[in-house]
């Protein structure tokens, strides 16, 4: 089943790609998608967007909002409080006795490999 998706995905992407081919009278054209970022733009004949950057301190009064600092906090606010699902303290308590046991588990797994390593080593050196 994932064969067939991925080889529909090819063959549609290799399609897109395919140059059409010239027909009579006509001359031959390019895919949009073919054709590098320059060339489209010149095609288009359209100027390149440039980022307007923010000032690094209001400008003005009521620009306070907009100034980045200001907006990372007031965004980062607004993520944590709508858009993080935070999990239930039940969830939070299962999660912390897992990572808890698992812990405890490698460091006896550990422990007992140094202990094992230590006395190889002693059987080795004859100590």
């Amino acid at each position: 089943m994932a064969n067939k998706m991925a080889d529909k995905k090819k063959q549609a992407s290799q399609s897109e790609l395919v140059e059409p081919k010239e027909r009579a009278g006509e001359k031959e054209q390019k895919s949009v998608k073919a054709m590098p970022r320059e060339e489209r733009r010149a095609r288009d004949n359209k100027p390149a967007r440039r980022e307007v950057k923010q000032p690094a301190v209001p400008a003005k009064k009521g620009g306070f909002r907009n100034w980045r600092p200001v907006r990372f906090m007031r965004e980062s606010y607004q993520e944590l409080r709508y858009k993080v699902t935070w999990p239930t303290f039940e969830e939070a308590r299962n999660m912390t006795f897992i990572v808890i046991a698992l812990s405890a588990a490698l460091s006896i797994v550990l422990g007992l490999a140094d202990i094992g390593l230590f006395k190889l080593f002693q059987l080795i050196s004859g100590k």
